[in-house]
């Protein structure tokens, strides 16, 4: 029987897990991909949360399905990841205070500009981190629990991310994964704790856990987790990495300057990069490719999850809604939506942004703005690649990865405004994949040669010509819109 591999993502929609099985050092087949959805809590203008609770629930839960399906007898290694940097409180006994505090929560300005104005009097809090204090940092949201949720805030005893604390329920260690700590903004970027922020907040240094590398060892499944789940006892659990850095990193961007669009529930971008790169309107993170230490990317705040909302609360499936706006005309017939429905993460950091249809007329349809919804978020991704452009970075090869690239609908759209040629896997589930390929790869199961050989089937999505000078008209005016009317926000 051969080795086996799985990846394990903790996502803003649902906990998803692969299985893979070792051929060799350089290939690898798929078992199983299980996922359960759970929902994003936002019982607050601008909050996002979510139940830690659940996810253990159905941590364990799929865990025991996969195991009652498979035999798991030759499981050697689970890798971890998960959206970031989600804030999850622990108290004494390891369990969760409140609901976790989301990446893409945007409750903390009046947090934000404090932290600003004692932090960033000058530049070296960039200089050190890589980033401005922004509403993605886990400083801000420690602050508003302190300000807002006292008797909470006194019980905590760990943070973790949502990778980390998944790992916490297998093998029952308490760590975070480097690219939590760059992107909470409590860490240099030589993964030194910033004890100046740390003790304006008030907090023990020591629930802050050690950090550990994305190849990291955190511990074993434990005998109990065992019992739970089926999953073999001993089987050794790696740290993983960040959502986004996980699907770069299994879409084969290895090489500097290729590029990876990410439509999950929120929307990321992601550009490799053969050396340190960075710009106070984009994210810095650690990449796993063995040519390109670090990935420079952008996140908006919602994405998929725009999508979503939009398909529950006016009714049809993705796949009707993709049918419907099929038929509309590139641009929406004039119809622009700014996607801030969540405030905006990069490049504009603005926790007060709001969401805009702008253009509407009694002629324009459901479908008008399904698709203008997906339009808007290209518009986005476009917004970041000249950010990119502007660092003299030049895109080299474009991939597509998660749940929003099953449209082809959303990949065309993509490949207009952007003007690229787009690559999507179709055998790519995404960031568990990448989860799995690191594990695999830390554990001597296999090379970075597996990336190449997995992603060998691209489906291109090529520009349309026809299309340039309708998009490059929308994209003017989305561009024009925040500006305008950011004063109102």
């Amino acid at each position: 029987m051969k080795d086996l591999v799985m990846g394990i993502d903790i996502g803003t929609t649902a906990i998803k897990v692969i299985v893979l099985e070792v051929f060799s050092k350089e290939k690898v087949s798929t078992v199983v991909i299980k996922s359960i959805p759970h929902d994003l809590i936002s019982s607050h203008p601008n909050w996002a949360e979510e139940s830690a609770d659940v996810w253990r629930e159905h941590l364990y839960q799929i865990l025991k399905e996969i195991s009652g399906e498979y035999d798991l007898t030759t499981l050697k290694a689970i890798g971890m990841t998960g959206m970031v940097p989600a804030l999850v409180c622990l108290d004494e006994d390891f369990k969760p205070i409140r609901n976790s505090i989301q990446q893409n929560d945007m409750r903390t300005s009046k947090e934000i500009e404090e932290l600003k104005c004692v932090f960033e009097r000058d530049d070296k809090y960039f200089s050190l981190t890589g980033s401005h204090i922004n509403s993605q940092h886990i400083a801000p949201r420690l602050l508003w629990l302190k300000r807002n949720e006292s008797e909470s805030f006194k019980r905590i005893k760990y943070i973790l991310g949502s990778y980390d604390y998944g790992a916490y329920l297998l093998c029952g260690a308490i760590g975070v994964e480097a690219n939590w700590a760059l992107e909470s903004g409590l860490f240099t970027l030589s993964k030194e704790k910033l004890k100046e922020l740390i003790n304006y907040l008030e907090i023990d240094e020591s629930i802050i856990p050690p950090v550990r590398d994305s190849s990291s060892l955190c511990g074993t499944v434990t005998k109990e987790v065992s019992l739970l789940t089926g999953i073999p006892e001993g089987v050794k659990v790696y740290a993983g990495t960040a959502d986004h850095v996980a699907s770069a990193f299994c879409t084969g961007a290895l090489e500097h300057g290729d590029l990876v669009l990410k439509l999950g529930g929120a929307g990321d971008i992601l550009i490799s990069l053969d050396h340190l790169i960075t710009d106070d309107r984009l994210f810095i993170d650690y990449f796993v490719s063995s040519s390109c230490p670090y990935i420079l990317n952008g996140c908006t705040a919602a994405s998929g999850s725009l999508l979503k909302w939009f398909s529950r609360e006016f009714s049809g499936s993705f796949a009707e809604l993709d049918k419907e706006a099929e038929r509309i005309n590139a641009g929406s017939d004039g119809l622009v939506v700014l996607p801030y429905v969540l405030g905006e993460k990069t490049p504009i950091f603005d926790p007060n942004a709001k969401g805009v249809i702008y253009g509407l007329l009694l002629s324009h349809t459901k479908a008008h703005i399904y698709r203008a919804f997906m339009e808007a978020v290209a518009y986005a991704f476009r917004h970041h690649v000249e950010v990119f452009k502007e660092n003299g970075i030049e895109v080299n090869n474009v991939y597509i990865t998660n749940g929003g690239s099953t449209s082809p609908l959303w990949r065309q759209i993509m490949a207009d405004v952007l003007g690229v040629k787009v690559n999507y896997i179709k055998t790519n589930p995404g960031s568990c994949l990448g989860a799995a390929f690191i594990a695999a790869i830390a554990d001597g199961l296999c090379n970075e040669a597996i990336v190449k050989d997995f992603t060998s089937q691209k489906i291109p999505s090529y520009p349309n010509e026809d299309n340039k000078e309708i998009y490059d008209s929308s994209y003017h005016i989305y561009r024009e819109l925040y500006p305008r009317l950011k004063d109102l926000f």
